[in-house]
């Protein structure tokens, strides 16, 4: 009977203090819940963080296939370009032989010789605005990253190295040469 001096707690008072105890677990609970949300979070900013990196992975290698597909096709019409352009230049050889031909025979005033020398110079002017530049350095100075030299001759009021004459015209296609000047050159 030593409780029954023990002053007694009255129903709010033990209701107060159940509902502190529930609150207290319910608290409890609570932080456990948010702790794992917060765990699942980071979880999927992880993920995400993840996801993204392989996006932008992704598009950048997308963006180097593209560069270098598009690197290829270009590199692939050139070299069909230049392809081209050594087919046709036997023909230009023939159609300047001709004209020189047709000019020794008939003269500048015949009108078939007018004609196909229209007609070359509309073929060059195509070939010119595709890039091709003729190479004919008469005059000039020898240089053996765009000339041949076929033939040397010795010319007291000439410097040697220049170019005397122009064999056969070299070609170029944009940077790249197709085909070298063959020249005759002044050698002392």
């Amino acid at each position: 009977m030593a409780d029954s001096n023990k002053p007694k707690k009255g129903k709010k008072e033990e209701l107060k203090s159940k509902q502190s105890t529930g609150s207290d677990l319910e608290s409890e609970e609570l932080a456990e819940e948010i702790e794992v949300l917060q765990k699942e979070l980071d979880e999927y900013k992880r993920l995400e963080d993840e996801y993204i990196e392989r996006i932008k992975r992704l598009q950048a290698d997308y963006e180097n296939y593209r560069k270098r597909t598009l690197k290829e096709h270009l590199a692939h019409i050139k070299i069909a370009n230049k392809d081209l352009v050594e087919k046709l230049l036997p023909v230009i050889d023939n159609f300047e032989r001709a004209l020189e031909a047709g000019q020794k025979s008939q003269g500048s005033d015949d009108d078939f010789y007018k004609g196909v020398l229209m007609i070359y110079n509309n073929l060059m002017e195509v070939l010119k605005k595709e890039g091709v530049e003729v190479i004919s350095p008469k005059g000039q100075e020898f240089d053996p990253q765009i000339c041949e030299a076929a033939v040397t001759e010795a010319i007291e009021d000439v410097e040697e190295g220049m170019i005397l004459e122009v064999l056969r015209k070299g070609y170029r296609l944009k940077d790249h040469l197709i085909r070298p000047a063959v020249v005759k050159v002044c050698k002392k």
